[in-house]
């Protein structure tokens, strides 16, 4: 496996190689095409707390090790991303900021990957089981100055908020974020019908991770889950490995938002494409045993995840008898759309993302992967 910088000198020979072996779709390999790769889009994952071993929610982050997380991830196919925040308090949340943006401004790589952050919290629900592993003394009601302080720090790029729309403050906060280029999720609510529906009319946009961050045990007829998919404005985020939502759960949350509204995606931790043992999130220990699940040792339940974007596009292929490209499209097209409304729009389109995938007996992999002048084959 190698990554090449590309440049004027060896562009052309570079991806003439692989353009040479490529289909337009699985149908004109079928019709007697020799060739065996398939070109799609560069997947966007917006939900990832850390990678390769390292989390992102330190502020002991550096510039080499950062690379590093990059070149694992973009293997996976992720040729764009947003680096992910939890709850915290004010003063760590800005170092984490602060830590993730001088890397990304020192590293060219990350400047063509990161496309800015996902600030999860710290705006929850504080309810057991909604707030899930975020830490509940940490979470706030709605501080627009606390926000404004982090944008700050995070060198006006954060681009993506998850809250809870009944937390008190939230309805003109979530306002005012789309005026500012925002895009706003719901995550970790118990909020009612009528909550959810002045949210959507505020401007929300997506339901981030739906089905996870939320009790065990919910009304069947007044409950979170159901709300925000009877949403139609709203999008929805997945993560599709089999532990967060079992496939027969997902398959009926991806019936009611149909396909054009769901997207992929992993809420990796730093446990992910990492050998089992101990790593954190934020102040959080996580336990990584030889299961594709990462667990909290005092609780046992999953935290976070451990699976890649790619696995996730395999898994729901498997699932649900899909073509490699409509799921590709689910984790690349859909979140780039979501994000077109963002102030992440002009990164999005400067730069050429995409993948090459290669059929093996367990499905397809990714064979090269290409984040603006990087390209990564294996």
């Amino acid at each position: 496996m190698s990554l090449i910088e590309l440049s004027s000198a060896n562009e052309l020979a570079v991806l003439a190689e692989l353009s040479g072996s490529v289909f337009e779709n699985e149908a004109t390999r079928d019709l007697g095409n020799n060739s065996n790769l398939l070109k799609t889009s560069g997947l966007l994952d917006l939900q990832v707390n850390g990678f390769a071993g390292m989390d992102f929610n330190t502020s002991g982050l550096s510039a080499e090790v950062f690379d590093y997380v990059l070149e694992s991830m973009l293997s996976t196919g992720v040729t764009t991303f947003l680096a992910t925040i939890i709850t915290g308090t004010e003063a760590h949340l800005s170092a984490c900021f602060e830590a993730l943006e001088e890397s990304r401004n020192y590293s060219q790589l990350a400047k063509s990957m990161v496309a800015g952050y996902h600030l999860e919290g710290p705006f929850l629900s504080t309810l057991p089981g909604y707030s899930g592993c975020h830490p509940v003394e940490k979470m706030n009601v709605v501080d627009s100055e606390m926000f404004l302080r982090l944008q700050e720090s995070a060198g006006g790029n954060i681009h993506l908020v998850t809250l809870a729309p009944e937390v008190e403050g939230a309805i003109p906060f979530i306002e005012k974020l789309v005026r500012d280029g925002i895009v706003v999720a719901l995550g970790h609510t118990a909020a009612g019908s009528e909550i959810i529906r002045q949210a959507v009319d505020a401007g929300a946009l997506l339901s981030t991770h739906l089905g996870n961050g939320t009790t065990a045990e919910l009304c069947k007829n007044n409950n979170p889950i159901m709300d925000q998919l009877a949403e139609d404005q709203l999008s929805a985020s997945f993560i599709a490995d089999g532990y967060h939502l079992s496939p027969e759960v997902l398959k009926v949350y991806l019936r009611a938002k149909e396909s054009k509204r769901t997207i992929l995606i992993t809420d990796a931790t730093a446990a992910t494409s990492a050998s089992p043992g101990r790593y954190r999130l934020g102040d959080i220990e996580l336990s990584l045993g030889y299961e594709t699940v990462i667990c909290s040792p005092e609780t046992n339940r999953p935290v976070g995840s451990v699976v890649t974007l790619d696995q996730c596009v395999r898994n729901v292929m498997r699932w649900y008898d899909m073509p490699l490209k409509e799921a590709v499209s689910w984790a690349a097209e859909n979140p780039m759309q979501l994000l077109k409304s963002s102030k992440a729009q002009t990164l999005l389109s400067e730069q050429e993302k995409a993948v090459w995938w290669e059929e093996h007996s367990e499905g397809w992999h990714v064979k090269a992967a290409r984040s603006g002048k990087f390209l990564f084959k294996a």
